[in-house]
């Protein structure tokens, strides 16, 4: 499985990805130092799709990668 991860250092806040996500896992905050609000995916909501990756993104701030497997203790 795979989660999207977002660069918030090449995102610009532009929404599209906000515009595009059917499952309501992006969203927009004030990641400091910046003042512009970037997007952040909730990791709860996302189903990895990558509807809101490239091509959609413009600054190629959105990209999927493997979920981690948490090893259970024996």
């Amino acid at each position: 499985m795979r989660e999207a991860y977002v660069d918030s250092e090449a995102c610009d806040g532009c929404q599209d990805c906000l515009e595009c996500c059917v499952y309501d896992a992006v969203m927009l905050v004030r990641v400091p130092p910046s003042r512009r609000l970037k997007a952040v995916v909730s990791l709860d909501c996302c189903c990895g799709c990558l509807l809101c990756g490239p091509p959609l993104c413009p600054q190629d701030g959105i990209e999927l990668r493997p979920i981690r497997e948490y090893a259970t203790a024996r």
